[in-house]
């Protein structure tokens, strides 16, 4: 993974020449005195508003241009290692953490120095310090971060709810009374895409959080076993989701994107299980326009947002988890790290979040606050500033960081939705994968 000490030093060797050979971007700096106009190339797969925040920035900085690439996920995962090791690569890239940290990092430049030039020497109080703490390497800040987001909630329907006079779950039993009743009306009651992974964990880890508050973390570094009774309880609820029809028959097959989401937003279900990224698309008139053109019909539903429920009745339903969605990075290849860092500072630190905010995300700078204007319902102003603050906080990061174990959990997750294993023996194959990581 590139943790090597030529490695490091190569990092460090990047970061001195940068310091000494380059000065600010606005103030005739040698790159632009021997380049003239500054091109600069940015690669992600979902970075928010690229167009607006290009525009912006360029207004502001008009002797840089800045070219987005965008790519599919699986993609972009394939094309950065190459790009990254060539002079014909991004000069700033999108990560997120756990694996893309992990194993694209050390191809970042450190942003400390920068940072604490540009930015002032307190600059990393500005952030939340998830979003910080996610996006390191090695102790070094590889990145900063975009916005912040979590998974431990469902979104509900109110709309539906309230049509059959039904209330907001926040347990099982509460859960599987309210889907009984949905289902004497054809209305199914969690949409769920269980054929992704992701998604799969995301439940889990809401479930263990629920009954065993963070010691899934605990697990995640080797200090405790996957096959310990508490894990063992949680892999049964994720189970009891599919036998009880709380989530109803055909999920193993389908996707959370487009399937799940587009039975959610045509009224079809009462409830999906996503994050704080779904807000957006939820419960503002501008994310609901660009939904809408992914559903046939006429998206009229009121959503809202609440803990995951716990699967022990009368438990507390999980705390939120999770960090930054993403974030951004200058590669220590690329040879206009001035203007680089400029940008990068622009999405991370300036005006890039409030355009996060303004669009429903919630900014990684806690001084920003995320944008209610935009609201659909009154209700959903006070559901979103509660997000945000649930953001601060949080009980534990949504990614594993080891890419064996994330793929076994998600195996395990798909062989007892299926049927194909029990709760047990899957988590032993966990715990087996666990063992073998190098941590």
């Amino acid at each position: 993974m590139y943790r090597s000490g030529t490695r490091r030093a190569t990092v460090l060797t990047v970061i001195a020449l940068a310091a000494a050979g380059l000065a600010a971007c606005g103030s005739g700096s040698k790159e632009q005195a021997q380049s003239g106009p500054v091109s600069l190339t940015w690669w992600g797969w979902n970075a928010f508003n690229s167009t607006q925040a290009i525009k912006d920035f360029q207004a502001a900085n008009p002797q840089v241009k800045v070219t987005y690439k965008q790519y599919a996920y699986n993609d972009y995962v394939t094309a950065l290692r190459p790009g990254l090791s060539s002079d014909k690569g991004p000069d700033v890239f999108q990560v997120q953490p756990g694996d893309l940290t992990t194993n694209f990092g050390p191809l970042a430049v450190p942003v400390e120095d920068r940072a604490a030039k540009d930015l002032g020497k307190d600059w990393a109080s500005k952030f939340n310090p998830e979003g910080l703490s996610q996006l390191q390497l090695d102790k070094k800040q590889v990145a900063l971060p975009a916005y912040m987001s979590a998974a431990g909630l469902i979104y509900y329907n109110k709309k539906i709810l309230d049509q059959y006079g039904l209330g907001v779950p926040a347990d099982f039993e509460q859960w599987k009374k309210v889907c009984a009743t949905l289902k004497t009306h054809n209305v199914k009651c969690l949409a769920h895409g269980a054929k992704d992974a992701w998604v799969n964990t995301d439940v889990y880890l809401s479930l263990i959080n629920s009954i065993a508050p963070g010691k899934v973390y605990d697990a995640i570094q080797g200090k405790t076993s996957w096959t310990d009774h508490e894990f063992v309880q949680a892999m049964s609820a994720w189970k009891d989701l599919f036998t009880s029809g709380i989530i109803p028959a055909g999920a193993t097959a389908a996707t959370e994107y487009p399937d799940a989401q587009t039975t959610f937003l045509s009224d079809q279900a009462a409830f999906i299980a996503l994050g704080t990224w779904n807000t957006p698309a939820t419960m503002t008139k501008t994310g609901q326009v660009d939904a809408q053109k992914t559903v046939t019909k006429k998206i009229d539903g009121l959503f809202l947002s609440t803990p995951f429920p716990a699967p022990v009745t009368g438990g507390e339903p999980t705390k939120l988890f999770g960090g930054p969605d993403n974030g951004f990075a200058v590669s220590a290849k690329s040879s206009k790290q001035d203007a680089a860092f400029k940008f990068l500072e622009f999405l991370t630190a300036g005006d890039g979040q409030k355009i996060q905010a303004a669009g429903g995300n919630i900014p990684a700078v806690t001084s920003v606050k995320v944008a209610t204007t935009d609201v659909i319902n009154p209700a959903q102003v006070a559901d979103i500033q509660g997000q945000q603050q649930s953001l601060t906080e949080l009980i534990g990061a949504r990614q594993i960081p080891y890419s064996d174990l994330t793929t076994a959990l998600g195996d395990a997750l798909s062989a007892v939705a299926a049927g194909t294993s029990s709760p047990e023996d899957a988590l032993k194959k966990v715990e087996s994968a666990s063992k073998a990581v190098s941590r």
